[in-house]
């Protein structure tokens, strides 16, 4: 897929703010399905562009049958989340359940109301919000912009409509509002179908990007052994969940004064 928006100047932005390196480790785990069970996909990074593409996700899970899908997600780039989306909401090779094992946000919020039912652990988080985009222009390029983004918040709240218990005006506030809800919140509004007795995987990502973070989300808090453990559980070997999950935390130490001088930079372009 070729966007406009999709450059080096905007992948390196985009590295700096999520404070992620553009190495690209893998973002996904199949665990193959044994005696007639169901398939597991394990979800456990940032979603997209610039990072990975889901077209091979996407092919392998053309041929499954019955499908889990595992979310741990701070979300994405909006056009393949929406892509996997569709993957897994028209699957036809059988029952797709999707399943929240720390945090599913932003796009992988959508991402998860593909399943025909919605697990989550009692102690994961969902979170909602409007589009956003990094960017820069004049007042016509920025009008079109902004006209583009409210066309995908009307697809998402769509999409959040047919899964949930509430109307369109109140997910387009809650959107705006940038919405956390823990499991029961969010099965009380109808994103989630069954909460999930058990240990999950805590989120591991820096949200400190997105409005309203719950107090203990703003960084990750989870144990490497709790990450290896939920990557060993999809059939990865010891060694490979720590080469998976190195690959994933270089960049998290980046200097701090780097990324708020990037995201002056980018502030100052649109002013």
């Amino acid at each position: 897929m070729k966007l406009a928006y999709r450059n080096n100047t905007n992948a390196e932005a985009i590295s700096r703010i999520f404070n992620k390196s553009l190495d690209k480790p893998e973002w996904y785990q199949i665990k193959a399905a044994s005696n007639g069970g169901e398939s597991e996909i394990l979800i456990y990074d940032y979603i997209g562009w610039p990072y990975n593409d889901p077209s091979d996700l996407i092919r392998e899970m053309a041929d499954m049958g019955d499908v889990l899908g595992r979310i741990n997600s701070s979300g994405g780039d909006v056009w393949d989340g929406m892509a996997i989306y569709n993957a897994f909401a028209t699957h036809k090779g059988g029952i797709v359940t999707m399943r929240i094992e720390g945090i599913a946000a932003s796009m992988a919020s959508v991402i998860a109301m593909a399943g025909k039912k919605v697990h989550a652990y009692d102690n994961t988080m969902l979170m909602i919000h409007n589009a956003w985009a990094y960017t820069a222009g004049n007042q016509y390029e920025l009008s079109d912009i902004a006209d583009l983004l409210g066309k995908i918040d009307e697809n998402m709240v769509d999409i959040y409509q047919g899964k949930s218990k509430i109307g369109k005006r109140e997910l387009s506030q809650m959107m705006k509002d940038t919405t956390f809800m823990n499991a029961k919140e969010a099965k009380k509004k109808g994103f989630v179908d069954v909460i999930v007795d058990g240990k999950s995987s805590k989120a591991d990502f820096d949200l400190s990007i997105y409005g309203n973070v719950p107090e203990g989300y703003e960084q990750g808090k989870s144990t490497i052994r709790d990450q290896e453990q939920a990557l060993r559980d999809v059939g990865l070997s010891l060694n490979e969940a720590k080469a998976f999950l190195a690959g994933r935390r270089e960049g998290t130490q980046r200097d701090v004064e780097g990324i708020q001088a990037e995201v002056d930079r980018i502030t100052n372009m649109m002013k």
